[in-house]
């Protein structure tokens, strides 16, 4: 997909699935991490939400959208509690 329709989808995504949780992105990547968190909510919440990066003041930022303010929470506590850490 062209960068265009990208920040089109992003923006749509936005829009459909209003509530965010914002995750920071290490400089070397969230690595398995990443895996770990799409298990997770393919799990726990299904299909309902998305995820999109972008980068400001030169920092990367995973953001995970939601279409209920519950499921947003629900990730927000996992992400809190270690629960989605990859393991050393």
């Amino acid at each position: 997909m062209g960068r265009y329709k990208s920040v089109l989808m992003a923006e749509k995504d936005a829009r459909d699935f209003p509530h965010h949780v914002e995750l920071p992105i290490p400089p070397f990547g969230l690595g398995k991490r990443l895996d770990i968190i799409a298990v997770w909510l393919n799990t726990h919440i299904g299909p309902e939400w998305r995820s999109h990066s972008h980068l400001e003041k030169g920092e990367h930022t995973a953001s995970y959208m939601f279409r209920s303010v519950q499921d947003a929470a629900e990730f927000r506590q996992a992400l809190k509690s270690g629960q989605l850490d990859a393991a050393a």
